[in-house]
Order: structure tokens, then sequence, then C-alpha cells
């Protein structure tokens, strides 16, 4: 059960050479192993697509452990303007063993309000400080490490429909002997304050650095460890 709890967070918790050069993107399809102590339990897609000025991202994650299930898509639509992620559309579906859950949302820049499209409510979170969903942060981050900034905070709508405030940190680089083979790596901590869960990403500067294993531990054990098998 732990594994299964423990990857909401990790999930939130993945044209033109002239398109590539503006949007600082490379929109991508990646596979991941989902594994827990070397054994198999699942696996993970991201595929970043992009049409019409706008980034679309979707993510799934399948598991199975024993008598439990869980499945958990995303998908993001956002732009990005001076390397800046900015989210309009923001959907998120939990099905599988237990009560299943979801959100979806859409950011009102102009009168800096999401509304929660199930309701048709708006919340009451300020869309002009909380500008891009959890997912899309992760191609954030992807452009940020590319900085000489050791640190990144973002203000970002998670799946519950809540406002959140990340903080990362890069640790270092590292050499990966991944399913898809051996990479180098950046490594990036997510900073928790009072917390017994750990979030580590990597990305590979080698592959337009997106991203290639993300890992979850609680109380320093292994909860879940995602790792590239495949990319276009």
């Amino acid at each position: 059960m732990k594994l299964v709890q423990g990857l909401a967070a990790m999930i939130a918790l993945t044209a033109s050479t002239a398109v590539f050069a503006l949007t600082e993107l490379t929109p991508y399809e990646t596979r991941y192993e989902v594994t827990r102590g070397g054994s198999n339990y699942g696996e993970a897609v991201r595929t970043l697509k992009y049409e019409n000025g706008r980034f679309n991202l979707y993510t799934e994650t399948e598991i199975s452990l024993l008598f439990l299930s869980d499945r958990r898509r995303f998908w993001s639509e956002f732009s990005l303007e001076d390397g800046q992620v900015t989210s309009y559309e923001f959907t998120y579906k939990r099905s599988g063993t237990g009560r299943n859950k979801g959100f979806s949302g859409s950011f009102d820049h102009d009168q800096h309000v999401i509304v929660n499209n199930e309701s048709k409510q708006t919340t009451d979170i300020d869309a002009s400080v909380y500008r891009m969903d959890e997912a899309a942060s992760i191609e954030q981050l992807r452009l940020d490490v590319q900085s000489q900034r050791d640190e990144y905070q973002y203000a970002v709508l998670d799946e519950k429909g809540q406002a959140d405030d990340l903080v990362l940190r890069r640790v270092g680089e590292e050499t990966l002997q991944l399913p898809y083979g051996e990479v180098k790596a950046i490594k990036v901590a997510r900073i928790r304050e009072n917390s017994r869960r750990e979030t580590d990403y990597w990305f590979a500067p080698e592959l337009d650095f997106v991203l290639v294993k993300m890992q979850q531990r609680e109380d320093g054990d292994e909860v879940a460890t995602l790792q590239l098998k495949a990319i276009n």
C-alpha cells in the first residue's frame, strides 16, 4: 500500500527545429519501469507534444502489487514564454483498488483565477501566483536545471486542486545504469520540512534534459523508483 500511496506524490509526484529554438522544450515520448527493491511493479509513460503554440503533457503510471492495482493519469496544457511555464488546463484521474479520485481545473490568467471544471466554481487560489500545475512543473524544472542556480521554488496547483509550494535543490551529477542504458544525469532533491518522504529526480543533458529517473523514499526506505527504458 505504501508503494501505491507514494506514487501519487512522484507522478505529480513526465515540430521543426525552428520551433524548438523558440520554445526551448523538445517534445518527446518516454517509457519507464516502476520498481521497488529491484522487482518490477508496473510501468509509466510521459508524452510531451507541441501544437498550435501550446504544449500538451500526458503522464500515466500503472502498477499492481499483490491484489492492489493503481492507475494515475495527468493531462496538462501549458505555454512557454521567456523560459516560464504557464498552465491553462490540468486534469488528474486515479482509478484502481479503493475509491477513484480526480480533479480538473482551468486557469483564467486574465481574471487571475482557477476554475474547478466539475463544479464550475472559482477556487480561492490566486492564478497570478499559482500559474502552473504540478505535472507541468517537471518541465519547468527540466528547463531550470540547465541554469547555474542550485535551488528552485515553484507555486503550483496540485492533483487535489490545492495550492502547493515546491522547493527543490540541485544535488550534483551522477552516472546512472538504467534499463535504457548508461546516462549521465543531474540529480535534484525535493526539500520538505517535517516530512517522512523524500523525492529525487534525475535529468539527462544528453537526452535534452528529459526526466530519466525518479525515486521516492519514506523513513529512508524505498517506496518506488521510475527508470527510463525507452525514449523517442
